[in-house]
Formats: structure tokens, C-alpha cells, sequence
């Protein structure tokens, strides 16, 4: 069966959706679209639809990825027409291309996240003062946040690993922090949880609740490209 590679956007009303809410909307879309979606067998069939990385709720998405089978061949382009137009407000289509059916799993391809995060803050430190505290802040051993497991037992887990990059400006009193994080099907890193050992750990007092935006999804190495198509 043809199959195609979705770039888009979720932005605006749509990133407070669940990735559940996110999947429906793509069939939905595709539906009034009038593509013929491929299905899976079984008592319970569901679209072949297939995202690469499940994004939190209330973080915006600028170039995320979706794989959608169809039944027949069409042309990206008309299925990229025909789907954009579609689209419930706040999920924008940026591309669509065919991939290969013997292409890896956009899941089995991503390793890492680039996010940046947005707020303003009580008290702004100048900007060499902030690299002072980011660079004493990734020089720690270990970096641990608390979570709970799915029998609700809270544990103690280090995310430093998980850690690619991490830099911070101030603009005025707004800081904007750049990060790589660890995602995919193991050692997933929040950047929530970056954020919070980061506020703790510095001493820095936001003013009301950060904007995140998740920028990029990336391969092992930090590659854009192995995703593409």
C-alpha cells in the first residue's frame, strides 16, 4: 500500500489536544479529504496512521511527522491539496511525500527533540550571569527529578543522559532557553521536567508559566534529514 510522510504544524488551539484527540483529527481530516485510507484487519480496524513522537499537551509543534497508508497510489501532491484543506484550525500541513513501504518507522528513527521555552521573570540576571548558571547547571553529576510509575510510586530518576544541549538568553525580562532532549521509545526526557530542575537549581522565579514549542524532531547525531523522506 502507498504511503506518505506528513510534515505539519500543530499550533494555536490545537496543541492542547491529546495525541489521542491528534490522531483522530488526522482521520477526520482525511475523511473529508475523501483519501482512501488503508485500514488494519482485524475485529478492530483503525487508520494506518503512524506519528513520530507524541507531543505534551499545551507544547506547540513546528515541524512534527505523521505517516498516513492509503489504499491506492495519488499523487503527494494531491494528497497534500486535498488534506490541507481539510485541516481543523491550529494543524497546519507543511509537506507530504511518498516514502518507501521498506522505510524505517518514524519512531524507529527518532532519538532526540529540539524545544525552545519562553517566560518572563522576577528579577533578571544579565545574560553572563545566565551562561554562569546553565554551565554550573550542566556541569552537576547528576540531574534528578522525581516520577511516578504506573503503579503511582513516585522514584528518583537522573535525566542529565538525556541531555544534549541546553542554552539560555535573557531579552529584557524574558528568558528563552534552547534545548536537545533525549525522546523516542526509551529515555524519554521531558522538557517540563528540564525546566523545573533548571528554575530549581538556579534560584530564577518565572512570571507565570512558560511557552514551549517543540522545534524539531531529530535521528541519532542530531539529524533532520533522516526523518525527511
Amino acid at each position: 500500500m502507498p504511503r506518505y510522510r506528513m510534515m505539519y504544524a500543530k499550533e494555536g488551539p490545537a496543541k492542547y489536544i491529546s495525541h489521542l484527540d491528534l490522531i483522530r483529527a488526522f482521520e477526520r481530516a482525511a475523511r473529508r479529504a475523501g483519501l482512501p485510507i488503508a485500514f488494519t484487519r482485524g475485529f478492530n480496524p483503525h487508520a494506518k496512521l503512524s506519528f513520530a513522537a507524541p507531543l505534551a499537551v499545551g507544547t506547540a509543534g513546528e515541524a512534527e511527522f505523521a505517516d498516513i497508508e492509503l489504499d491506492r497510489d495519488i499523487p503527494a501532491g494531491v494528497v497534500a491539496k486535498s488534506l490541507a484543506a481539510a485541516m481543523p484550525d491550529g494543524l497546519r500541513l507543511i509537506e507530504v511525500r511518498p516514502v518507501a513501504q521498506s522505510a524505517p518507522a518514524l519512531m524507529a528513527i527518532v532519538d532526540r527533540a529540539a524545544y525552545t521555552a519562553r517566560a518572563a521573570l522576577i528579577a533578571p540576571p544579565q545574560n553572563e550571569t545566565l551562561q554562569r548558571t546553565v554551565d554550573s547547571f550542566l556541569a552537576r553529576p547528576e540531574i534528578l527529578v522525581e516520577r511516578r510509575s504506573k503503579t503511582g510510586d513516585k522514584r528518583k530518576c537522573d535525566i542529565k543522559p538525556g541531555i544534549f544541549a541546553l542554552s539560555a538568553h535573557m531579552d529584557n525580562d524574558i528568558i528563552e532557553l534552547a534545548a536537545e532532549l533525549k525522546t523516542g521509545s526509551s529515555g524519554n526526557i521531558r522538557c517540563e521536567e528540564l525546566i523545573a530542575a533548571f528554575m530549581e537549581d538556579s534560584g530564577l522565579c518565572a512570571r507565570g508559566n512558560f511557552v514551549l514549542s517543540r522545534r524539531a524532531l531529530l535521528s541519532a547525531g542530531g539529524n533532520l534529514a533522516d526523518l525527511l523522506w
